[in-house]
């Protein structure tokens, strides 16, 4: 990639970070208690769910379907050499397994690795504990997917 189309890749890189992070203070995704508020549909029925972060979700859905519509015929992104799509599309036991864990993390703290980081701006208490948790739990996953679905040796 030439230095011109680097720096526009950055360029776009970084806004669309400051749109994310905006975005998730504005919408209040950072709040925990919004977050399992929403996550509580056992709290629908006594009128207790929050469904606002619903709209967070279609926002974001509706933005990757125009997205893949529009660019469905180029052969590659504006700012990048190549699309960097997903090669499996099947689902195994370490996609069940690692979305499940990922989601009782979720449901148990009300917050999601994005705005755990946005967080970092603020420093609520424990952030820190969770964070390197977090990344403790991410560098454990590693190992954990090769004991799942350990690799072939090399013939």
């Amino acid at each position: 990639m030439n230095n011109a189309r680097s720096f526009l890749y950055l360029g776009i890189a970084a806004i669309s970070g400051m749109l994310f992070g905006s975005g998730l203070y504005i919408s209040q995704m950072i709040d925990p208690l919004k977050v399992l508020r929403f996550l509580d549909f056992g709290a629908i029925p006594s009128g207790g769910w929050d469904p606002s972060l619903g709209l967070v979700i279609v926002a974001a859905i509706g933005t990757m379907f125009v997205a893949l519509r529009l660019s469905g015929n180029w052969r590659a992104p504006l700012f990048d050499s190549k699309f960097h799509l997903p090669e499996r599309k099947d689902i195994d036991a370490p996609l069940v397994i690692g979305a499940t864990l990922f989601g009782i993390g979720w449901g148990m703290s009300g917050i999601c690795p994005g705005p755990a980081i946005t967080l970092v701006a603020f420093m609520p208490e424990n952030l820190m504990i969770f964070l390197a948790t977090l990344f403790l739990g991410s560098f454990a996953g590693t190992y954990v997917q090769e004991w799942i679905n350990p690799k072939e040796a090399p013939a």
